[in-house]
């Protein structure tokens, strides 16, 4: 998957019903993982770069903007997009499964959910949760309709929203944006 992570200026970006708020990007080479690895060694890397970066979006906000002791709580949505989720992890099941028994920890890791799932469990996010599994150009015309819905429906009061995406020397990358509604 090789493609362009856009610097702005799409439907989240213009759409006047939403508003970004903070905003970040982060990139890491997938053989030496993220610089934070305290989660899990059965984590898939691109679940552990998301949740680096959805770190990194959240410390943006102001201090008023989380709940104390949760941080942003039932408040915060995830939605992740990636082509490639969990590839990874998958293909090192495969290799092993010809040794015999494999650890039910490494299913979870592979699980696809996994990409916005951990991110919630590290930063005590409760809010709705979402992977779409295809390049994030693709889904652009998708997320402008499902963060208003989540944000209208008192699904959540904000929405981090996070696109993997790999340049052509197979570096990976995540940009990821803190949405609101306008109102809010």
């Amino acid at each position: 998957m090789h493609d362009e992570l856009p610097s702005g200026g799409d439907a989240l970006d213009t759409d006047t019903r939403l508003r970004v708020v903070a905003r970040t990007r982060v990139g890491g080479d997938m053989a030496e993982g993220p610089v934070r690895r305290t989660v899990s060694s059965y984590a898939d890397p691109v679940a552990l770069l998301v949740s680096d970066t959805v770190a990194e979006v959240l410390a943006l906000l102001p201090e008023t903007d989380t709940e104390p002791g949760t941080g942003t709580g039932t408040s915060t949505g995830v939605l992740t997009v990636s082509e490639t989720g969990t590839l990874h992890t998958m293909r090192t099941l495969a290799a092993g499964l010809g040794r015999g028994r494999i650890s039910p920890l490494r299913f979870a890791g592979a699980g696809p959910g996994s990409l916005a799932g951990l991110a919630c469990i590290v930063h005590g996010l409760r809010g709705p949760s979402l992977v779409l599994t295809m390049p994030p150009t693709a889904a652009e015309p998708l997320l402008v309709p499902l963060v208003h819905g989540w944000l209208t429906t008192g699904g959540c009061r904000q929405v981090v929203v996070n696109e993997h995406l790999t340049d052509a020397a197979g570096t990976h990358f995540v940009r990821s944006r803190v949405v609101r509604h306008t109102a809010n």
